[in-house]
């Protein structure tokens, strides 16, 4: 068993070395045997996949900052610590905030696993959806719709969605579309059910993970997979990789190794 001492030591380098960027330095703590298990997404990163981790992440962040929020727990050979992050992206005045826990295990004084946590989170506003009843006739005439009309606003929804790339927005929400559209909140949210045959949450998020397939494809080793949720307008990391899951059933790295088979 490590001395609780060295275990402090070793996790105070380790931190320095992420503060600092430093990918050698990073590299030479972990063991070659090293399991990344992160947490959101359920991947497993092994010691050959460790550097490109480190380099896309550090790649996209500028102006970071990375401290504990708690005192580091300690037991046998494992530390568990509590840490934020807040860090600018690059070519861009978004500020981001990071919170996140890892359990990290050491094994002659090597880093052996690390099992990690994060989510960062970005304010929006939930909408709840307003429950429709009656006919879809009773529906159009209360609504003030006809076959001309919602075809229309149908035509005007994709355009604005697929030529402005709206979804890109983190405050896009059904009333902004609605406005921006010129259309009530209820014709907008019809047409989207009715029309496109979806709900509106999943008709962003369907285009925002279309978004972030092509970053995957386009092979940016810059670009981190944290970054390009960010920049394709999720909320949340965690909100990120349920619907990257529930549209491809995989994860982004797990989708991303497909590209490269």
């Amino acid at each position: 068993m490590i001395e609780k001492i060295v275990i402090e030591k070793l996790v105070n380098r380790y931190l320095k070395y992420w503060q600092q960027s430093d990918i050698d330095g990073l590299m030479s703590m972990y063991d070659e045997e090293i399991a990344y298990h992160d947490m959101p997404s359920g991947d497993v990163m092994r010691y050959k996949d460790m550097k490109k981790f480190l380099t896309s992440s550090f790649a996209a962040e500028q102006n970071q900052n990375l401290k504990l929020k708690d005192s580091t727990y300690i037991e046998g050979n494992f530390a568990f610590i509590y840490w934020a992050q807040s860090f600018s992206i690059r070519g861009t005045e978004r500020r981001v905030k990071v919170n996140g826990v890892e359990l990290i295990v050491f094994r002659s004084r090597k880093i052996m696993n690390i099992h990690e946590f994060y989510d960062f989170q970005v304010p929006a506003h939930d909408e709840v959806s307003i429950p429709e009843e009656g006919t879809h006739s009773e529906k159009m005439t209360k609504l003030g719709l006809d076959d001309e009309l919602i075809q229309k606003i149908a035509t005007e929804i994709k355009y604005y969605f697929d030529d402005q790339k709206s979804f890109l927005e983190h405050e896009i929400s059904l009333t902004r579309v609605s406005k921006k559209l010129g259309y009530t909140r209820n014709q907008v949210s019809y047409v989207i059910n009715h029309v496109l045959g979806q709900t509106f949450y999943d008709l962003v998020n369907s285009r925002r993970i279309e978004y972030v397939m092509q970053q995957l494809y386009a092979t940016k080793p810059d670009v981190s997979i944290l970054e390009m949720s960010i920049n394709a307008g999720f909320n949340s990391v965690s909100g990120f990789y349920t619907a990257f899951k529930k549209h491809t059933s995989m994860t982004p790295v797990q989708y991303q190794r497909t590209l490269t088979e």
